[in-house]
């Protein structure tokens, strides 16, 4: 499995943020919000802003959550564009938890593969 994240992998520019926004369609869960865009490369990206929490050590963890869940799950997602929103209560959630979530998410917006076998995290 490919289990790393490069350059590529990740949304740098504010125009491929807008993109996802425009052309992509949001799901909500109780702490990710996913907005997802077709595209032929798989690129994720975090928002995570002050307006999140003005400590910046929270916003740091909510951003690690999310990051950490795309790189395990990025084997069986298809390629798309991934725009990913922490809410608050995500700050209460384990890796486990939030990269369930991630995948349910994902699942509903129909870009995780057929064959995947998603594998758990221990706790």
């Amino acid at each position: 499995m490919h289990f790393t994240l490069c350059k590529k992998d990740k949304l740098r520019l504010k125009a491929q943020f807008d993109d996802v926004r425009q052309r992509g369609v949001r799901q909500a869960g109780p702490a990710v919000v996913a907005a997802v865009a077709p595209f032929e490369q798989l690129q994720c990206g975090v928002v995570c802003g002050r307006k999140f929490d003005l400590l910046a050590v929270k916003r740091n963890r909510a951003r690690r959550l999310l990051w950490e869940s795309f790189r395990l799950l990025k084997p069986y997602i298809k390629p798309c564009r991934i725009v990913l929103i922490p809410r608050r209560r995500i700050l209460k959630y384990s890796a486990q938890r939030t990269m369930q979530e991630l995948a349910g998410l994902l699942a509903q917006h129909g870009v995780l593969r057929e064959d995947a076998d998603i594998p758990q995290l221990k706790s």
